[in-house]
């Protein structure tokens, strides 16, 4: 249940899964059953794994809130990634903001296009794409083609519509939503409980450029 449906392998950077097993992960469970105080053992726990190496893995370059993976998946599609990264007195993406953020992703796809001249296509995947204010940094041919993907739990892309500015927890937001999964029976209507689900879109990355006015020379 902890592997399918919270961020937790996330969180502790474990690679991990039904079929995969890790023994850093069985000793998070062996440590979890028998606590009085699983909120607390969880939480020790991550931070001896924050304190651990990096992921060699991620190693992405950041444009201000913005990276990206390519190829994604063996493909030449791009995958776009945002991290709240603002460390402005202001809300991320506040209209104090806007214009940090569009030249952030303007940066990044200039980068792109000088560094990755073979990428087709970008793709997107997270709660934002439900916000109006993140859809304004991106073209709305981007957008319109944002498809819902159901209750990806085991990503950030999920779970970051509970993290506010600063990474508090966002309220009321948490508690509405810890209040509804007391009231579930069954998993299906546990996962309705989200305020909001996973938004997909696509689209050539030939529509970035021209939405930011990227020209080859």
């Amino acid at each position: 249940m902890l592997i399918d449906y919270t961020i937790l392998r996330t969180l502790f950077n474990l690679r991990v899964s039904h079929d995969l097993p890790n023994p850093l992960w069985d000793v998070f469970i062996e440590g979890l059953r028998p606590s009085d105080t699983p909120e607390e053992w969880t939480y020790d726990f991550y931070l001896q794994r924050m304190a651990g190496e990096p992921d060699p893995s991620d190693d992405r370059q950041f444009f201000g809130c913005f990276s990206y993976v390519y190829p994604w998946r063996g493909t030449k599609k791009l995958r776009l990634h945002f991290e709240n990264r603002d460390t402005s007195e202001y809300g991320t993406l506040s209209k104090a903001r806007m214009t940090v953020r569009k030249s952030e992703v303007s940066a990044m796809f200039r980068h792109i296009q000088t560094h990755h001249p073979d990428v087709e296509t970008v793709r997107g995947g997270s709660w934002l794409y439900n916000i109006p204010a993140y859809l304004r940094l991106f073209p709305p041919d981007y957008v319109k083609t944002a498809k819902p993907v159901g209750y990806e739990t085991t990503f950030w892309a999920l779970w970051g519509q509970f993290i506010a500015h600063k990474g508090s927890i966002r309220q009321p937001t948490a508690s509405q939503f810890l209040d509804c999964l007391s009231k579930q029976k069954t998993v299906d209507d546990c996962l309705q409980c989200f305020p909001y689900q996973v938004l997909r879109p696509e689209c050539p990355i030939g529509t970035f450029y021209d939405f930011y006015k990227i020209y080859k020379i």
